[in-house]
């Protein structure tokens, strides 16, 4: 590419309010695109767009039913260049405002708008790292746009159904929000009541996280009482975490929803097993995770992470001396997890003397019924020790708001889970691996590794075209809907400048 149209790409996109630096600069991704081009343009032709220019416009225009803002991609210099004859440098700066606006959209599509690590630090479960240069640059000269947004956007059927509701809770916020009457509000959200409105209510409770007893108490009501424009916005939050998900979840994978209390076992796109879960507590919360489960260990022993141990465990130890032996507790002399020093006697130490900054022991506890990993646990790679496992404490899933872990996910019904993803264990062989047995800790190996995504969904598909919704435990719709104003309106500004 000559430098001069270089030099004019980049002046075109300086002075024409071309969008600004969100994730990386788009310029140099600009002026790559024309480089494998060899300097041609990709848009405009004379004084004329093409119908690839024409289609790309038209996308730009309804990038809104993805959750996001057309107005930061159609920057009112592209506005502007559109309503003159073009002179030779018009037509420049218009096919290189167009082919910015159309990356920094194709980017937020495919891998969100902001960075999950600049929202919260729990969430690593970043995955869509694509070539767009080069994608776009196939697509222009083969003039499929269509066949480059379906390579980029997320293919899962729970994203589409989802953008899907997105548009029809914003054409009921249009029309003016919900009606008055329970039976037209129900309904003109999708529900049933065909069948009688306690039906329907019945059915709005499951879908909201309530017991399901079809009377319209406080808490349903005030469900019932969200806006439609409240929805949209929890709607598009969620597309946006969407976005930040690996492109292929596979095709049978575990997902653990911690904003719902729930795990789920998908194949083929389809739930084939659900049950309730316990995720971390609000100042311990279970992490963004993707990552492969690769085997099982049948009664696990705990090794306990230093923090847990000093701030939650020494002070039961320092109150009754006797805590560690009754709840089989072991003792090493380090506290990095790793058991490389050698067991001590824990009658030896003086506990008393022992604080939060000086505690240097690794406590192990043993297999049995006060062990809060129960009888097995999945084992998978995470930068936050955190595991999927089985627990003694039980009654805790009959509570609706069920945030009592530190991070990790224990769930119900473990027995099943082991048995689906060890489909030639018989049931009894699965329970006396997880009740009796000998010799400690037993490691097994899958026999087809399953992929597993702990994610934070408060708004998702359901059947029927129907959306689900559930609380904001952590806060963290608050802080991405923060995070995602903020950045657009530095788009915005800079696109006025």
């Amino acid at each position: 590419m000559r430098r001069s149209v270089i030099v004019a790409v980049l002046a075109a996109l300086t002075t024409c309010g071309a969008r600004g630096a969100a994730q990386e600069p788009i310029d140099s991704s600009v002026a790559h695109f024309y480089a494998l081009r060899g300097g041609q343009p990709a848009w405009v032709f004379g004084n004329g767009i093409s119908r690839e220019g024409i289609f790309l416009l038209d996308v730009i225009a309804q990038s809104d039913r993805d959750g996001l803002e057309p107005d930061e991609y159609f920057t009112p210099a592209i506005a502007a260049l559109l309503q003159r004859d073009l002179s030779q440098d018009d037509a420049w700066r218009l096919d290189s405002l167009l082919t910015s606006s159309f990356l920094s959209y194709a980017r937020d599509l495919s891998r969100g708008q902001v960075d999950p690590a600049a929202v919260d630090t729990q969430w690593t479960a970043s995955g869509r790292d694509l070539d767009l240069v080069a994608l776009l640059s196939g697509a222009a000269d083969e003039g499929d746009v269509t066949g480059f947004f379906q390579a980029i956007e997320p293919q899962e059927s729970g994203y589409r159904a989802l953008r899907a509701a997105l548009q029809r809770y914003r054409d009921i916020a249009e029309r003016g929000g919900w009606p008055a009457a329970l039976r037209k509000r129900l309904a003109a959200e999708g529900y049933d009541t065909s069948a009688g409105v306690p039906a329907a209510v019945r059915q709005f409770q499951r879908l909201h996280g309530l017991v399901p007893d079809g009377i319209v108490g406080p808490l349903t009501r005030e469900e019932l009482e969200v806006t439609p424009a409240a929805r949209a916005g929890q709607i598009a939050v969620n597309l946006e975490r969407w976005r930040w998900l690996p492109r292929k979840l596979g095709e049978r994978y575990i997902v653990v929803n911690s904003a719902a209390f729930t795990l789920e076992l998908v194949d083929h796109d389809s739930v084939a097993w659900t049950t309730r879960a316990i995720v971390g507590r609000p100042d311990w919360p279970t992490p963004i995770v993707s990552s492969v489960v690769t085997g099982l260990s049948f009664r696990p022993v705990w090794k306990v992470p230093r923090i847990i141990a000093a701030r939650e465990i020494l002070p039961l130890i320092q109150r009754n001396p006797s805590y560690l032996r009754r709840q089989k507790f072991r003792v090493y002399s380090d506290s990095l997890g790793e058991l490389r020093g050698v067991e001590l006697d824990a009658a030896m130490i003086d506990w008393s003397a022992v604080s939060e900054s000086t505690f240097v022991y690794q406590l192990v506890q043993d297999p049995g019924g006060a062990n809060p990993l129960g009888g097995v646990k999945l084992i998978f790679r995470n930068p936050f020790s955190v595991f999927i496992h089985d627990t003694p404490t039980r009654g805790l899933f009959s509570e609706l708001w069920r945030t009592f872990s530190h991070g990790c996910v224990r769930v119900e019904h473990a027995e099943q889970l082991v048995a689906l993803l060890l489909p030639a264990w018989s049931a009894d062989s699965i329970h006396n691996a997880m009740t009796r047995g000998r010799g400690g800790e037993r490691s097994v190996r899958l026999p087809q590794p399953v992929a597993v995504h702990l994610v934070y969904w408060t708004a998702w598909a359901a059947d029927d075209g129907l959306v689900a919704f559930s609380g904001d435990p952590y806060g963290w719709d608050e802080e991405l809907a923060h995070a995602l104003a903020n950045r657009n309106a530095q788009i915005t500004m800079k696109g006025h400048e």
